[in-house]
């Protein structure tokens, strides 16, 4: 195989399968995919595809734009529009059948002024405490039943801000803000849920520490679907028997191997000093490919001889293009292809947002410049 620069490949059957995973774990709610950032930077299209071959009939992007390149690809998908209706966007909703979500009364009342003509309902968005998108509940009774009847809004959504982190949270000075903040977050979709008389959406995540009281018609999820994790202990009653699959690999060319000797200093701020001679690989990967700069000096590489995974440390600050690894005790037939991994079906996204303290949607968002490889 030849690799002149990293190559990211996505498995796109791994896709398809986690997807249809979720769907017969949560068989009493509907899976919604979420793909803003065109696919989390994986491809839109591309990603969308396998999820539509499985029987996907609506999903979530942020811009009117992402809306417009999934209606060419597939006419008969229902395509979700989280930021809504902006000025002077009204015409293209109608023209590429765009279900808006409407985030506040002036995004209201623009779909008022076109819903007459539209071949789409409307979803609502209420802001239940972490103050992002959403109609505050002062407005809520501006939005009765007969108008969200009138302005065929079918659906009711809302986001939690530390669902994520109700089982994960390693900061134990955080845990009683987590848990307030997810009372008052489910007590306010309670009230939403009263008093519009819509069924209601959520993240995955919300979904997992749900009670009886609060119903759920919708789960949104990127991270499950896309990249295989989810936040929460493999103990969670989600997940017990939940097969979620791994979907990206990254490989990139070693360069140059090199040898160190006692005292010599690697990388940019001479932050390493060998203490005996090492043996040092110099790959083609770095921070701006997405690599997260923060695991220098404490992440690994990895090397395979196509039997089994070899860590190599990471040495030295991971600059913009090369990274430096200590190859020392790793074995030559692991070396003889001359790549090395940073990703892999054996080290996941889940383990480099642990290892790095990144979220995984922003480790997921970064990965650029590397030649794309699809697998089906």
């Amino acid at each position: 195989m030849l690799l002149t620069r990293p190559r990211l490949t996505i498995d796109l059957k791994a896709i398809q399968s986690n997807y249809l995973a979720l769907k017969k774990q949560a068989p009493d709610v509907e899976v919604c995919p979420m793909m803003k950032g065109y696919g989390y930077g994986l491809g839109l299209v591309e990603v969308v595809r396998p999820l539509v071959q499985s029987g996907c009939q609506a999903l979530y992007v942020s811009f009117i734009d992402e809306g417009i390149v999934l209606r060419k690809a597939f006419p008969g998908l229902q395509i979700n529009i989280v930021n809504g209706i902006t000025k002077g966007t009204e015409k293209l909703f109608l023209e590429h059948r765009l279900t808006p979500v409407l985030n506040s009364l002036p995004q209201l009342e623009r779909w008022e002024a076109i819903v007459s003509s539209a071949q789409t309902q409307a979803i609502l968005q209420v802001e239940t405490g972490m103050h992002r998108l959403g109609m505050v509940e002062e407005e809520w009774p501006q939005c009765t039943q007969k108008r969200l009847q009138r302005d065929r809004i079918t659906l009711m959504m809302t986001h939690f801000g530390c669902a994520h982190e109700s089982e994960q949270c390693a900061d134990p000075e955080r845990i009683p803000i987590v848990k307030e903040q997810n009372r008052r977050q489910f007590e306010a979709y309670h009230r939403a849920l009263h008093y519009f008389q819509l069924p209601g959406s959520v993240v995955i995540d919300a979904y997992m520490i749900r009670s009886a009281k609060d119903p759920i018609a919708q789960i949104r999820t990127a991270c499950a679907i896309l990249f295989g994790i989810v936040g929460f202990s493999k103990k969670h009653w989600f997940l017990q028997n939940l097969q979620l699959k791994p979907t990206l690999t990254i490989q990139a060319p070693t360069l140059q191997i090199e040898t160190l000797h006692p005292g010599d200093r690697a990388g940019y701020g001479g932050t390493y000093e060998a203490t005996q001679e090492t043996t040092i690989a110099i790959v083609a990967i770095g921070f701006s490919h997405g690599l997260p700069k923060s695991l220098s000096n404490k992440g690994h590489l990895w090397f395979s001889d196509g039997k089994q995974w070899y860590a190599a440390p990471i040495i030295g600050r991971i600059s913009m293009d090369l990274t430096l690894c200590d190859i020392s005790a790793i074995p030559p037939a692991a070396l003889a292809n001359g790549w090395a991994s940073p990703l892999n079906e054996h080290y996941t996204i889940n383990d480099m947002l642990f290892d790095s303290g990144r979220s995984r949607s922003e480790i997921a968002c970064a990965f650029s410049r590397m030649e794309w490889k699809y697998i089906s």
